[in-house]
């Protein structure tokens, strides 16, 4: 093992942190992704998945707990981050997730008795690792990925990186001389308040030239502000952090016989224009290579991150003139949570939806949790495929954070008798209840990250199929008296027979929040 890989190590072992969830490379929207563009993958549901950079294992245990039959490895350089994933497997009781501490440069599917992996996702780990280590994971895709498998990695991109690169160097400078991760932060930190400051007068001088590149960079530091630190330390200071173009990433993945399929959030394919005529133009009669005109892409919006999927050549070439159609839409069944605002439809992300789908987004809303498949509408409306069609094209266009898979998810709401927790996940909840900081984050089976409280998961595990609503409410309003536990409802402390209430109202809005998590069953 090189300096460079020991030092590596040697950062993750000394400030380890939470690890999560990620929906964009959830299995499951890996599936759909692939699916939909004319790949056959392996159901994930049965799929033998790798990730690379697994740290503790949070990004697989959701996935691994509600799909008993695949077969999930987790591979880290970390030895105190597998040691304690482990523990945490064992807590849970998860017996179909393996972690190993393994060098990747060293890894073959046979080390863990598999013969090829269906998925394979390395997330944050491509751009932080010397070239070396970047050749060693493509190899380890084309070696060890099934016929029609499917990889996912991202990575930091120029150009967007290039105003990035000079924060993360001020800050490389700043803290050359700390030898502890708290010591960089703090001297790091120091450095950006001093160069922001000196920014903010640059732009108050008035000198249009003085002012844009103040601006660009004075956008980048509000962003690092509302960062946490373990990610600061991660992508500004660590050893390596690597951004290139996406050129340059394709044609490695070329010569390594594999090729690029699509970004998980299917950007590309539902919008590869800008929708500026004269830019569109242009890029559309100059660039016609694929590759090349994602690149320009890239420089005309200022691409600073990409999440990539990745197949093998041949398996593209297959799908390479590939149109979707309605019966590949068909394929996919969709999630999306919509709130209407002065009479105009808004996605979890606050984006305004096209006035001509208003009546879809409304339908999303009343079915909400439950996914959405375009049958199920065209049944509704058999004589309108072809706007029932668009209009589903023009939804996804608008929403790159759908939740996507090949499966129905129903919105099973919790009553007595009829629906209850799903048994496995107790043991889940509970190791959050039984740790004030753990290593992992809770997620959905799609890898959705919740603000979940403490009292959640301890309401959850009383959604038992025979406790009601008014008794689970009973019983955590009791909990809330015999502990003595100080209540506040905006800034107001509740007291007496207001817990009840209170209580009953917390019960009422964990079911609702676990039916959207998809944490019930049907009895």
């Amino acid at each position: 093992m090189g300096d460079i890989q020991n030092d590596i190590k040697r950062s993750y072992d000394e400030l380890t942190y939470t690890s999560k969830a990620f929906p964009q490379c959830s299995p499951l929207r890996l599936e759909a992704c692939a699916a939909l563009l004319g790949i056959e993958p392996a159901s994930s549901q049965n799929a033998r998945i790798l990730e690379i950079g697994c740290s503790f294992g949070g990004n697989l245990i959701p996935f691994a707990l509600h799909n008993p039959n695949a077969k999930l490895v987790g591979v880290d350089l970390s030895g105190e981050q597998i040691r304690r994933g482990r523990e945490i497997l064992s807590e849970i009781g998860i017996k179909n997730l393996t972690l190993v501490q393994k060098d990747i440069c060293k890894f073959s599917a046979a080390d863990v008795g598999v013969q090829k992996f269906d998925y394979i996702i390395a997330h944050g780990v491509y751009s932080w690792v010397p070239d070396f280590v970047k050749e060693a994971i493509l190899r380890v895709v084309k070696e060890n990925l099934s016929q029609n498998g499917v990889a996912f990695i991202s990575y930091n991109t120029y150009p967007g990186w290039k105003v990035k690169d000079i924060l993360r160097d001020l800050m490389l400078l700043a803290s050359k001389h700390e030898q502890s991760a708290q010591g960089r932060l703090r001297a790091a930190k120091e450095a950006l308040k001093i160069y922001e400051k000196h920014l903010q007068d640059k732009v108050q001088s008035g000198s249009i030239e003085k002012q844009m590149p103040a601006l660009a960079l004075l956008s980048w530091l509000d962003i690092i502000k509302t960062q946490e630190d373990h990610y600061i330390l991660h992508e500004y200071l660590e050893h390596v952090n690597d951004p290139f173009y996406f050129k340059d990433f394709a044609g490695d993945l070329d010569k390594n016989g594999l090729a690029y399929l699509c970004e998980s959030d299917l950007s590309d394919i539902f919008r590869p224009d800008l929708g500026a005529s004269d830019v569109d133009t242009y890029k559309n009669e100059k660039f016609k290579d694929r590759i090349e005109s994602e690149q320009l892409l890239d420089f005309l919006t200022n691409r600073a991150f990409r999440q990539s999927l990745i197949v093998h050549k041949d398996a593209y070439a297959k799908v390479a003139d590939k149109q979707i159609g309605p019966s590949d839409l068909n394929k996919l069944h969709i999630m999306i949570n919509f709130k209407k605002e002065d009479g105009s439809w808004l996605n979890a992300d606050d984006k305004y939806m096209p006035e001509n789908i208003d009546w879809l987004c409304e339908v999303f809303h009343k079915m909400y949790p439950a996914s959405i498949n375009l049958s199920q509408i065209l049944e509704l409306l058999p004589e309108q495929k072809l706007n029932v069609y668009l209009a589903f094209l023009k939804l996804l266009s608008a929403n790159d954070n759908a939740a996507l898979a090949m499966k129905e998810f129903k919105n099973i709401e919790y009553e007595p008798g009829r629906s209850r927790l799903k048994p496995y996940v107790a043991d889940y909840l509970k190791y959050f209840l039984n740790h004030e900081k753990p290593d992992i984050a809770f997620a959905s089976e799609l890898n959705f990250n919740e603000n979940i409280q403490n009292t959640d998961y301890l309401i959850g595990l009383e959604f038992d199929g025979k406790n009601s609503i008014e008794q689970i409410g009973a019983m955590f309003a009791a909990y809330i008296k015999k502990n003595k536990m100080r209540i506040y409802d905006n800034d107001k402390e509740i007291k007496g027979e207001k817990i009840n209430k209170y209580a009953l109202r917390l019960v009422k809005e964990t079911a609702k929040l676990f039916s959207a998590l998809f944490l019930f069953e049907e009895i």
